[in-house]
């Protein structure tokens, strides 16, 4: 992994982190966090040959240190959507494994808590390739899925 100063017109190497191995090795999904400055997300398979982990982690120093996403068994895909308050972290989506149940997640408080999205009936075969929420429409996440095109949904009024 590389980085830049900022005014810099080359790339030096920065330390790897076994988080970054794990994106190389089962490589899946690397987003930064749109409207916040060095706040990058993985989500990655590992290499159980290798020894590197799997899961998701988060970083808010631009990737010099990572934190693990302890729910996660798994993730696949991260991305982000419309904060669900004004001043808020955005919405983040993953695809993903917890406590063995793979799934589509949802979390509104910077990756504290975790909420299925989903049900069983709606899993639309393989949809880890890619995961973003609306920019300007709080709820609403869009998903690719293993040849069924991309699906999107909304939030269900109680």
């Amino acid at each position: 992994m590389t980085s830049t100063e900022p005014g810099s017109a080359s790339l030096r190497p920065t330390r790897q982190r076994r988080a970054v191995r794990a994106c190389l090795a089962g490589f899946d999904d690397f987003r930064a966090v749109p409207g916040y400055k060095n706040h990058v997300w993985l989500a990655g398979r590992g290499d159980t040959e290798k020894d590197i982990p799997r899961g998701m982690w988060r970083s808010k120093d631009g990737g010099t240190t990572w934190k693990r996403i302890a729910e996660f068994d798994t993730a696949e895909s991260v991305g982000f959507g419309k904060a669900s308050k004004k001043s808020g972290y955005p919405a983040i989506y993953t695809s993903a494994r917890i406590r063995g149940k793979a799934a589509i997640y949802r979390s509104t408080d910077g990756g504290t808590r975790w909420v299925r999205i989903n049900d069983d009936d709606h899993q639309w075969a393989y949809s880890g390739s890619a995961i973003t929420g609306d920019p300007l429409l709080y709820g609403r996440v869009y998903l690719t899925t293993n040849g069924r095109g991309i699906i999107y949904g909304d939030i269900i009024a109680s």
